[in-house]
């Protein structure tokens, strides 16, 4: 991403957070956003990459790293996240290593919107109601996207903007104080939601990888994104066996 937004409406955050893209050596590209490869549809895994992103300290933060140092951060299991930048960076190109074996779930670009109760003003407590008007002005934000382009290894993906999933409701964590949205919050679970495009890639082969991505929105402000991503897969060591040097 090239732009994060955090903004307090009359009720609430809604942040910008644009993903990344990932790499797919000799892949076809994503797979369909109607399936269920790993266990989950695309709905469920957003909603696990919010709660991954809103967790981690800024500091640490994949979303603020402008060299993929910390792109390993809160990664576990058959799926790892990437991230893009918050908004308010120039392009950046990130260095990282994936294991083999690790599918790559991404936003390409997506709004999501963190429930907070204890703002001001506060959000009201979810509800099917609240839910739905939430639901409705981020998809009224994600109407505007503009100049999406995703490329694997120099081959562009087509029909990028068929990858349009809204997110199931999640359980998001934020740091009191150390978070990326940079203003105090409670630090207990609050409901959250995106909207957007999104990746699912099946595991890369071993190897050196590329990965670049455009895009962006008109509302409630224009901005553009360009992200890439460097991506080196590891094989991973066989339990039981260690390296020796001479």
């Amino acid at each position: 991403m090239s732009r994060k937004l955090t903004r307090k409406t009359s009720s609430g955050f809604a942040a910008l957070l644009l993903g990344i893209v990932a790499s797919a050596a000799q892949a076809a590209g994503p797979l369909p956003v109607n399936s269920n490869a790993y266990g989950k549809g695309y709905d469920e895994l957003a909603a696990n990459w919010l709660e991954w992103a809103i967790s981690i300290p800024a500091s640490t933060n994949p979303i603020l790293d402008p060299t993929g140092a910390y792109a390993a951060v809160g990664q576990s299991g058959k799926v790892w996240f990437l991230a893009g930048t918050t908004g308010s960076s120039p392009a950046v190109t990130r260095t990282i290593t994936v294991p083999s074996g690790a599918a790559l779930f991404f936003p390409i670009v997506n709004y999501f919107w963190l429930n907070t109760p204890e703002g001001t003003p506060p959000d009201p407590p979810w509800s099917p109601e609240w839910e739905a008007e939430v639901r409705a002005f981020l998809a009224s934000l994600v109407d505007t996207y503009q100049g999406l382009s995703l490329t694997i290894d120099g081959k562009a993906v087509p029909n990028v903007e068929t990858l349009r999933v809204a997110s199931t409701v999640g359980s998001c964590t934020p740091p009191a104080n150390d978070n990326i949205f940079g203003v105090p919050l409670d630090p207990t679970p609050h409901e959250c939601v995106g909207d957007g495009f999104w990746a699912l890639l099946p595991p890369l082969s071993v190897g050196k990888h590329t990965i670049r991505f455009t895009g962006g929105f008109t509302s409630p402000e224009p901005f553009t994104v360009d992200v890439k991503y460097e991506i080196t897969v590891k094989p991973r060591q066989k339990a039981g066996t260690t390296k020796t040097h001479p």
